[in-house]
């Protein structure tokens, strides 16, 4: 993160349900935390695997490029740091697909070798239990129903399960088959709170912290409220972040969802154009009702979003424009970056 090391957000006496959402790039907000400070870690990144899917058109859902993909190269990392906030005897669940799932256990050596117990260590320090296996239902629940692919369509997603030192789990006839229909919630991916209530169930006690770095729609802030655990839920972008978690956000971060979006959503341009004077009348007319110019002197928001890295920038500049109420008269141009701002879609 930018700011100094994020300090948990939480001091005695404890509150059960206690949580707080934030802006953040999640491997910086896992580095900024302190070490073996955390109780569970669950969370879905957007895995690069989901680019295979989005190539062969064989999901709507994914051609619309909601979200960067994190490579696969970073992957260990990301293990890394989860082990490295885990306090001892605790537990991780990572959601992902067969393809990611593959990448992560060649990352990480697990193979057929396994310990007394049953775990195989991976390389990260952490031991690796199995999958879980969350089995996509209808609506109504009374069978499974299809899912993405050509050669025998995907319906179900994995969740790695893995331990730091060991923890028994709350209740030991809970199977290995989570069935549950997709969430109704609006967003890409957003996970069923009936599976995430469960992993909560399981691997973690009232009071306990749980985190998620790639939050999302928020769903694990949900359930460990809930549940009355503590929750840490950080992402680059809370565009769908769950409307009971909005006071928990940076003010203007979650769209309202009840907003009517009358403009076509148009992408604003590179930000470099109103600096370099190369933006025509109706993007400056546009930047100037935003606050992005001043006459024709960029800002110090203008200013703050150009000095961000790519990865971050576009999340910021929809925060910016999403904080901007619509007002009478503003140009038309505005009122289509807004509508692409609430549209929640990121590249």
């Amino acid at each position: 993160m930018s700011e100094q090391s994020l300090a948990l957000p939480f001091s005695a006496p404890l509150e059960p349900g206690q949580g707080r959402v934030v802006i953040s790039d999640a491997f910086e907000l896992l580095a900024s935390l302190p070490p073996e400070s955390v109780d569970l870690v669950i969370t879905d990144p957007p895995y690069e695997s989901l680019q295979i899917h989005r190539a062969r058109g064989t999901t709507t859902r994914l051609t619309t490029n909601w979200f960067a993909t994190v490579p696969d190269t970073k992957l260990p990392e990301l293990l890394r740091l989860v082990y490295r906030v885990l306090r001892p005897d605790r537990h991780f669940y990572l959601f992902c697909d067969e393809v990611t799932a593959d990448v992560i256990k060649q990352q990480q050596r697990i193979g057929g070798l396994r310990q007394p117990n049953g775990a195989r260590r991976a390389s990260c320090g952490l031991n690796y239990w199995k999958e879980i296996v969350w089995a996509k239902t209808t609506n109504d629940g009374t069978r499974i129903r299809g899912g993405t692919g050509y050669h025998y369509r995907a319906s179900n997603e994995r969740i790695l399960f893995f331990e730091k030192g060991k923890r028994a789990l709350s209740d030991l006839g809970i199977p290995d088959v989570l069935m549950a229909a997709r969430s109704g919630v609006p967003g890409p991916a957003i996970k069923p709170g009936a599976v995430v209530r469960t992993l909560i169930s399981q691997s973690s006690l009232p009071s306990e912290l749980v985190v998620d770095p790639f939050c999302g729609s928020g769903v694990v802030g949900v359930e460990a409220r809930a549940l009355e655990r503590r929750f840490l839920l950080g992402d680059i972008d809370l565009a769908y972040l769950d409307p009971s978690l909005a006071a928990l956000a940076p003010e203007g971060a979650v769209i309202a969802r009840s907003t009517e979006q009358a403009a076509e959503p148009r992408e604003p341009p590179a930000l470099e154009r109103f600096t370099l004077g190369d933006a025509d009348l109706t993007e400056i007319e546009a930047a100037r009702a935003c606050g992005w110019l001043d006459e024709d002197i960029p800002t110090e928001a203008l200013e703050k979003l150009i000095a961000l890295r790519p990865v971050e920038r576009e999340a910021a500049v929809r925060r910016s424009l999403r904080a901007e109420r619509e007002r009478p008269g503003e140009p038309d141009l505005l009122r289509a970056w807004r509508a692409w701002a609430l549209g929640g879609r990121r590249k």
